[in-house]
């Protein structure tokens, strides 16, 4: 029998050394939430939990695996805002629930945040896809608004062959 695989547990961080701070003070309708906020720190991956309060009735946290989300339910458990903390598979909830079926404006009103389509900015929920790293002209934004090339589009000015030779 081999050495057995220790799980790790989730630490908790000042909100500010969260990976996604400043996404989350951009699209808080109150920013002050941050003050409560916590960083959830898995794998040397910092994400911001923010608490419930004000204009932020729920939230949430992905922790991909269900034994990380009840090692975090304990470790949010008696913070404030963070009330009702509790897990379902993988993922960890706080807070209200939101309403079945949330259209997108009314999502962003419960969860506190500043309704992207009202303010012309582009929609940040998507994930980028695997191995892109979400470069885009918005800084946290997938998928970077299609931009037709101007003018002439100049051809390469050597050809890969298709194909590599076997080497000997």
């Amino acid at each position: 029998m081999g050495p057995s695989r220790q799980v790790p547990a989730p630490r908790l961080l000042p909100p500010e050394q969260g990976y996604d701070y400043e996404l989350w003070a951009r699209h808080l309708i109150n920013s002050e939430l941050l003050r409560g906020a916590v960083a959830v720190t898995l794998f040397r991956a910092p994400l911001l939990a923010v608490p419930t309060g004000a204009t932020r009735q729920g939230g949430q946290l992905h922790m991909v695996e269900e034994v990380f989300a009840r090692q975090t339910v304990a470790a949010l458990g008696g913070l404030p805002g963070f009330e009702k903390v509790s897990h379902r598979g993988p993922i960890v909830e706080w807070g209200d629930m939101p309403p079945p079926f949330c259209q997108p404006a009314l999502c962003h009103q419960f969860y506190g945040l500043r309704d992207p389509a009202g303010r012309g900015e582009p929609d940040c929920s998507m994930v980028p896809l695997a191995r892109h790293g979400g470069h885009g002209p918005e800084p946290g934004c997938w998928p970077p608004p299609f931009e037709r090339p101007s003018g002439r589009i100049s051809l390469p000015r050597e050809s890969v062959p298709a194909v590599a030779a076997a080497r000997p």
